[in-house]
Formats: structure tokens, sequence, C-alpha cells
């Protein structure tokens, strides 16, 4: 993490949360796979996001907001154009480009073109005062989030943590962001599962963990959401699966492949014990948290940010609650939702589930004294 570009970078945080976004600070994109020189496989980086935004649509999906922060004096104009690349990447509906010093005419003429918005670092705080909250986020430990020395120990201490879990924090820091976004609601089980015997229930780091994949789960669902909303609203079931299974062409392969496998297993020719079923053993669990997380898409932002915030408190082992951080603008139907998405990771994945029991404290307490 940039420690020049930090402090604009929690500012830019603040303003997309004051305009209605959860947030995250500094997503990386990179590639992995074989050398095309014929040696060991090898990462290729692409290029990394500074502040990524995002809330939930009332008729499902997401909507998208990406910020570009530079203190130093790199082109304003070349960013713009690399900026616009990521915007189709992201799919964003909004882009921003922060810059500490002023920014020029021309740069701005071609910003209005690109449909981006530039500003300069006193330009987002006048921004943020035409976005009016309710939320503490100057005053209580919420505040933490915006405080650069806080985000940048927070980024320190989740990359320290015990080489075991490296396939799952790899996961969560680049591989979610390259993968076809169908993948995730089984990637993100599977890659908690495989470390399931190292994340501990009573390691506030683990807990906080846990909670960072909960907020990239979210977002998963969401997407899911989107598409299957587009021809499978009356059909939740239906359309979750042609959305895991890649269309409905592929529901019919995997339809013809799984009959053809129970054949094989009732004339005996194949062991009981292989599995023919193409959706994994927690599908009804999914569907079922899929529904609520689209009944209440209302209040999805607000459980995104309560994983956002204990998330970043429990990496510093700080002993706090949603209700705590939020103050009078804690929602307990959001908070709920949140403990229902801990709740279906830890069982599908097979977690220790005293990370069920602490996720649970903090996000549906009233008070840490209650831990």
């Amino acid at each position: 993490m940039s420690e020049l570009d930090l402090g604009l970078k929690v500012d830019s945080r603040r303003l997309l949360w004051r305009m209605g976004f959860s947030t995250r600070i500094d997503v990386p994109l990179r590639a992995y796979g074989p050398d095309p020189s014929g040696g060991a496989n090898s990462v290729e980086s692409f290029t990394d996001l500074d502040v990524l935004g995002v809330m939930a649509l009332p008729s499902g999906g997401v909507e998208t907001a990406i910020v570009d922060c530079k203190t130093g004096g790199s082109s304003a104009i070349s960013r713009m154009f690399w900026v616009r690349g990521l915007v189709e990447f992201f799919g964003a509906r909004s882009a921003f480009v922060v810059r500490e010093r002023e920014i020029s005419y021309g740069a701005r003429q071609l910003a209005a073109r690109l449909d981006l918005t530039a500003l300069t670092g006193s330009e987002v705080a006048a921004l943020e005062e035409l976005h009016p909250s309710n939320l503490p986020l100057m005053s209580s430990s919420l505040s933490n989030l915006f405080d650069p020395v806080h985000v940048a120990r927070v980024a320190q201490l989740f990359a320290q943590q015990d080489s075991r879990l490296k396939p799952l924090l790899d996961y969560r820091q680049f591989d979610y962001w390259i993968y076809d976004e169908y993948l995730n609601p089984i990637q993100m089980i599977e890659h908690l599962r495989g470390v399931r015997r190292t994340l501990d229930g009573k390691n506030p780091h683990h807990v906080a963990i846990l909670l960072d994949c909960a907020w990239l789960y979210v977002l998963t669902l969401l997407h899911a959401i989107g598409e299957v909303r587009k021809t499978h609203v009356s059909n939740l079931a239906g359309g979750l699966k042609e959305y895991l299974l890649g269309g409905p062409a592929r529901v019919r392969e995997k339809e013809n492949i799984e009959r053809l496998l129970g054949e094989l297993k009732a004339a005996g020719e194949l062991p009981e014990s292989v599995v023919t079923d193409p959706l994994p053993p927690y599908f009804a669990s999914m569907v079922e948290l899929v529904g609520r997380v689209m009944r209440r898409s209302d209040r999805v932002v607000e459980s995104l940010r309560y994983f956002e915030y204990l998330a970043s408190a429990m990496m510093v082992s700080a002993k706090t609650t949603a209700a705590e951080g939020f103050e009078a603008s804690y929602d307990p139907v959001a908070a709920k939702i949140a403990e229902n998405v801990v709740a279906f990771l830890v069982q599908a994945a097979e977690l220790d589930p005293q990370l069920l029991v602490r996720s649970r404290v903090a996000l549906l307490e009233a008070s840490s004294r209650s831990t």
C-alpha cells in the first residue's frame, strides 16, 4: 500500500461512504499461469485499483464506483485513459480521478469527455459537504476506517498471517477479482474449506479474515441476483443453478453427465461414494440465502459496511460491535442479514463453529462488553 497516496484514498473512501457505498481500498489485479517461455508458472500483474465502492441496486445487481488517487507528478491525462479501462473491467457507473495538486483545464475537459470526475483533495472535501450522512463518520471507532495509520496497520496485519492461510488470502486479494463471477459462489466456499483446520475462532485475526470474506461473498451474491432476476425471478433455484453451472447449455450437459454416472452407479460400475450431482451439497442453503438477500436488498449496503468496519477493527484486535461503531444508525435487520451470510459460510465450508459465535456477538450484540 502506497503511503504517499493513502491520505487521498481514505478521504475518497469517506466520500463514497457519504454517497451510499461500502468500499475496499487497494484492489490488485493479476493472473497466474504458465510462463510463455516454458518456465515455471508465474504471476503477471495487470494493475491495481485504489478505491472500489459497491452498493446494491433495488432492481438487483450491483452499482460500482472506482477512484484513482495520486499525490505525485504522474500525468492526469494519461491516467484518465487508464481509469477508463478500469471502468469497463468493473462495470463502474461512476469513476473519480483524485489528485493532490491542481488539475489542468485540458485534463478536466478530457475527464468530461471520458465521463470521469476529476477532483483535487480539497474538492473531495467540498463534495463531501454535498452528501450529508447520519453515520458517525468522524466520531466513534468507525472513524478508524478513514485514518491512514489504522488502514495501513490493517493491511500490514493481513499480509503477516499464517502461511497456511496463503491460498485463501491470495484468493480474496487477487483471484476473486479475475475469476468469472459465476465461479465465486463455490470458489469462496472451497477456499475457506481448504483452510478450515487453520482458521481458529479464538483468534481475532481469523474472525477478521472470515468477515472480510463475507464482504466479498455478499458482493458475489449481488452479482448472482442481478443475473437471476433477469430471467428467473419466479424460479430462484432454477436460475441460480443455471448461473452456477455457466448457462442453460452447461446445465443440460451437466444433467446428461449426472444421468450417465447414475446409470453406471446403479449397474455397480462406479462406487457408491462417487458424487453425481453437479451442484454442491449446500445448494439448497445457498438458494435460501440468496432469497433472503434479494428480499432485503435495501439493507444490504449496511451489511457490507458492518463487515468492512468489523474486519478492520478485529484485525487490530479491537473489542467492538457494529452497534457501537454505528451508534444510532445501527440497523438490526442489516446486521441479521450479515449474520446469515457468515452462518452460511461457516456451515458450508465446515469451519470452526466458534467463528460464527464471535461473529454473531460482533454483529448482533449491543455492546462489546458482552464478549
